[in-house]
């Protein structure tokens, strides 16, 4: 899905802000992005979405099986507790939590055409 370069990122926050119109227009709240960036200078930056990484321990955490792997993680809302174990477990920081509802914000990829990707304008976050 996604190769990062986290010492690329120059914290311009260009890739939630791409997220959140895609998801959430016309709230366009950088709290509801499904990437987050994360600067605790002097260390180098965090960048929080969803690798899928192959061995998705958020699906193996999901005791109630509303995690699934279709290309992207998918949630089934209807399944979900609120748990969010799955936060816990990725090692990616990939799963963000919906300030609405407190239930799992994850990337969907846009439909494949990746608008956090478009608007970097570093490659600190890029289409694998």
């Amino acid at each position: 899905m996604f190769k990062l370069k986290r010492a690329q990122c120059t914290n311009c926050l260009l890739c939630m802000q791409a997220c959140s119109w895609a998801h959430e227009s016309p709230l366009q709240s950088l709290a509801y992005s499904r990437i987050r960036i994360e600067d605790d200078w002097p260390e180098v930056k965090t960048i929080g979405v969803c690798v899928g990484c192959p061995k998705k321990p958020c699906i193996t955490a999901c005791n109630d099986d509303a995690l699934v792997w279709d290309g992207f993680l998918r949630l089934d809302k209807e399944k979900c507790t609120g748990c969010l174990d799955c936060v816990d477990a990725c090692t990616f920081k990939g799963i963000q939590v919906d300030p609405r509802d407190s239930l799992p914000l994850i990337c969907d990829t846009c439909d494949d055409a990746f608008k956090c990707v478009a608007q970097c304008p570093t490659g600190a976050i890029r289409r694998m």
